[in-house]
C-alpha cells in the first residue's frame, strides 16, 4: 500500500526532528515530583548531566518550549544560583556569570527572604513567562535538567560547543571538517632547483620534510624542516652544490687561506730581521763613541 505524498513528508519531518533533539543536541528533561534546589540538583546529575545551564536569550526560549505548560506554582528550578547573598550570580558547572537582565521577572530578584539564592524559570501563559524568579533554595520545585550530546569523542582535535538544535566543533589550530578531524595541509616545500629532491609524505601540521641531493650534489644546510602549527616551515630550505664546484671552492678557499698565511710569515720574518738590523746598528755606535 502507498503512503501518501503528504504523509511522507509528515513521517520526514517527525524522524528528521526527533534525530536532531535527541542525537545532536543538548535535551531537555524534567522531574514528575517536586524537590528542593540542591535535591534538584543531584537528581538532574543523577540521571542527566546537570541543572540546566542558559547561555543566551535564544537557549531560554528554547527551554521554555520544551517544560509542560504549568498554570501556577511551582515551576522549575534551573541551574543559577548564588554561593553566598553577597556574591553574583552563577550558573553551575560552568561558573559562567552570563546574565541577561530582561530575563528576570519584574522587580526580580527582590530576595525577600533572608536566602533567597537560588533560581527557578516561570513557564505559564502570563506576562511573566520565560522570566526567572530568585526564591529560597528549600522550596519545593520541579527539576529542569539537560543532558549533554558532546562526548570527548565529538571532536577529533578540537572543543566541542553545544547549542539547541546542534553541536559544532571549535577546532585546534591546524586541523579543520566537522570533526575537526582533517589536519590542514599547507603549501608543499618546492625544490629550488634540480639537484633537490623532497622526500616529505605529507604537508600537514608537524610533519617533517626531508630534502635529499641528486647523485653528484652535496646538501649545504640543514635537510629537515617541519611544518609549524601556524603554517610555516622551520628553517630555510637548503640547497645542493655540484662537488665539482663544492671542491673548486674549498681549494679557493684554502689557496686564499695559505696565500694569507705565506704573507703573515713573509712579513714577520721580514720585521725580525729589520730588528735585529737595527739592534746591530745601535751596538755597532755604541763602541765607536767608547773609542773616541
Amino acid at each position: 500500500m502507498r503512503i501518501p505524498e503528504n504523509m511522507e513528508w509528515t513521517l520526514v519531518l517527525l524522524l528528521g526532528c526527533s534525530f536532531i533533539q535527541h542525537t545532536k543536541c543538548w535535551t531537555c528533561h524534567y522531574s514528575s515530583h517536586t524537590m528542593s534546589w540542591a535535591k534538584a540538583r543531584q537528581w538532574c546529575m543523577s540521571n542527566y548531566t546537570d541543572l540546566v545551564i542558559i547561555r543566551s536569550p535564544e537557549e531560554n526560549d528554547y527551554l521554555v518550549s520544551r517544560l509542560p505548560n504549568r498554570s501556577s506554582s511551582p515551576y522549575y528550578w534551573i541551574g543559577m544560583v548564588k554561593r553566598t547573598k553577597s556574591q553574583n550570580w552563577t550558573w553551575v558547572g560552568s561558573n559562567s556569570t552570563w546574565l541577561n537582565q530582561n530575563l528576570w521577572a519584574v522587580k526580580e530578584p527582590n530576595n525577600n527572604e533572608s536566602m533567597e539564592v537560588c533560581t527557578e524559570i516561570y513557564v505559564n501563559d502570563k506576562d511573566n513567562r520565560g522570566k526567572w524568579n530568585d526564591d529560597h533554595c528549600e522550596m519545593a520545585k520541579y527539576a529542569a535538567c539537560y543532558q549533554a550530546q558532546c562526548k570527548t569523542s565529538s571532536c577529533v582535535r578540537g572543543t566541542c560547543l553545544e547549542i539547541p538544535d546542534s553541536i559544532t566543533c571549535q577546532c585546534d589550530e591546524g586541523f579543520e571538517g566537522e570533526r575537526c578531524q582533517t589536519a590542514v595541509k599547507y603549501p608543499p616545500r618546492t625544490p629550488p632547483d634540480g639537484s633537490l629532491t623532497d622526500d616529505q609524505i605529507n604537508n600537514t601540521i608537524n610533519s617533517t620534510c626531508r630534502f635529499r641531493c641528486l647523485p653528484g650534489f652535496m646538501i649545504l644546510g640543514t635537510a629537515d624542516v617541519t611544518c609549524g602549527d601556524n603554517g610555516t616551515w622551520s628553517g630555510p630550505r637548503p640547497h645542493c652544490a655540484f662537488y665539482k664546484t663544492a671542491l673548486i671552492a674549498l681549494l679557493a678557499c684554502g689557496g686564499v687561506t695559505i696565500s694569507f698565511c705565506i704573507c703573515c710569515c713573509c712579513w714577520r720574518k721580514r720585521r725580525k730581521r729589520n730588528t735585529a738590523a737595527y739592534v746591530r746598528g745601535l751596538d755597532g755606535s755604541t763602541h765607536a763613541s767608547g773609542e773616541e
